[in-house]
């Protein structure tokens, strides 16, 4: 999730991304930082800041009072390899990209240009008609304007990550391919603007695709004749290094809920801590100390860092606690949203064994009184089983960040109501999977998030609400 000083990564990657591949060569104007500033809505100290990096690099030279300029010189041999460097390692990614997008990004997409007023229907009207030249690549820009109104950063997060790792989004000029007339096209409903869109955004990306793989076939045999190791999609949830102690606490609380660290021992030591997750001293102590605010842990002088998860202490007017919960509300909402989507994709290529593996998972947390293991089981079944590379990297980090939530969980239901609570919707998710009926299991499953959803948030809302801070 990007704090604002990373937001300078977006002009960054844009304009190294142009200037690597030869869109912008030696001598080259740059646009002006006010101009940036409004294509990209950022502030004028974000875009200084990203010039700053691309000078540090090698592609401009900025001058007072004067307009930055390309100084990285390539011939097109060099462009070539450059090319052939980024893309040939990611041909798998960018084709499963291609299928991902329409599991995970389409629905949101859809959902936020639902919530849309009329006024930005309206503008959204006039924008398809008259797109203005300084707009970053339209499909892009209007992704953003719809995923914005869900409200949720970890989502837009992941979108800007799939475009950093495309890439060739950035290469385009092409609006004019945009620019149309909304009552030719017998066009008049929003549900029909957004079928419209839907259907032009892939043809321009399977377009733009095609294009490229076809310009790769030309450079593989000089610049790769022998097959580059791949390089697949990968979700940085993070590159603020101090928001490290989110994803770390949320480790620590799956190993608690998974026995390997029992309520009632000792976590080890602080260095054994930073040399296990190899990271800093100081981002453990920090780790540690939201531990003890949310009830997990308590730190005990000169004895060590006791397992208690007694979340019925959490510290809700803490910053480092708001922040991680709210982390985790936005993973388990991007969770509802996607889940329709994700678990009927997922099923269409899943095998008869692997789903009887699944249902005597869920009979076995039955038996064993632990369904609140309900979430775990089978997102760890879509992350081995989903035929999407990037779909299984996305549900792996959700699975990750969902235990930031367990002991607002365990302090909402109490301990002894937990199965009370998950039972019967494991059982409904075994007798359906029984009759084989995986959709009639999706429907279980979207409705038992959709809920967990709506009571947990109102449940942290109203101790945010209450807490000593407010």
């Amino acid at each position: 999730m990007k704090g604002s000083n990373e937001l300078y990564r977006l002009v960054y990657d844009y304009y190294a991304t142009r200037i690597l591949f030869g869109f912008y060569t030696y001598g080259d104007a740059m646009p002006s930082i006010h101009k940036i500033c409004v294509q990209f809505r950022l502030a004028v100290p974000t875009v200084r800041t990203a010039f700053t990096y691309l000078e540090r690099d090698g592609y401009i030279q900025v001058e007072a009072a004067k307009v930055a300029h390309v100084v990285y010189k390539a011939a097109p041999a060099r462009i070539r390899k450059n090319i052939a460097d980024y893309f040939l390692p990611r041909e798998d990614g960018l084709n499963d990209i291609g299928v991902a997008g329409q599991i995970l990004i389409e629905p949101l997409f859809v959902l936020g240009l639902q919530r849309w007023e009329e006024d930005q229907w309206n503008q959204l009207r006039e924008w398809l008609t008259n797109p203005s030249p300084d707009t970053l690549f339209m499909p892009i820009e209007l992704y953003i304007l719809s995923l914005s109104a869900l409200d949720n950063k970890l989502l837009l997060n992941l979108y800007w990550e799939m475009v950093r790792y495309l890439c060739f989004p950035y290469l385009s000029e092409d609006q004019a391919a945009w620019k149309l007339s909304l009552e030719e096209l017998g066009i008049q409903t929003n549900e029909e603007i957004i079928h419209y869109l839907k259907a032009e955004y892939f043809k321009v990306y399977n377009k733009t695709a095609d294009d490229l793989f076809s310009f790769l076939k030309t450079l593989r045999p000089k610049y790769a004749p022998t097959e580059p190791k791949p390089v697949p999609f990968q979700w940085s949830l993070y590159r603020q290094r101090p928001q490290i102690r989110y994803s770390l606490a949320a480790s620590i609380i799956r190993g608690i809920v998974s026995g390997v660290y029992p309520i009632g021992s000792y976590l080890p030591s602080l260095p054994q801590l930073a040399a296990k997750y190899g990271t800093a001293l100081s981002t453990i102590r920090r780790t540690v100390s939201l531990l003890n605010d949310l009830g997990v842990a308590a730190s005990q002088h000169g004895k060590g860092i006791l397992v208690c998860m007694a979340p019925q202490t959490i510290d809700f007017s803490s910053p480092d606690v708001h922040e991680m919960l709210d982390l985790y509300l936005e993973s388990l909402q991007m969770l509802v949203y996607t889940s329709r989507s994700v678990s009927l994709f997922t099923f269409q290529s899943v095998s008869r064994a692997a789903l009887e593996v699944l249902t005597e998972q869920f009979r076995s947390i039955r038996k064993e009184s632990r369904t609140y293991l309900y979430l775990e089981v089978y997102l760890a079944f879509i992350v081995k089983h989903c035929s999407s590379a990037m779909v299984r990297e996305c549900y792996d980090k959700l699975k990750l960040l969902l235990a930031c939530g367990y002991p607002v969980t365990l302090m909402r239901l109490k301990k002894d109501s937990l199965g009370q609570e998950y039972n019967p919707a494991v059982l409904q998710a075994v007798t359906s999977l029984e009759a084989g009926d995986t959709e009639g299991f999706t429907d279980q499953w979207c409705e038992f998030l959709s809920q967990q959803e709506n009571e947990t948030r109102s449940f942290i809302m109203e101790h945010w609400k209450h807490s000593p801070q407010n």
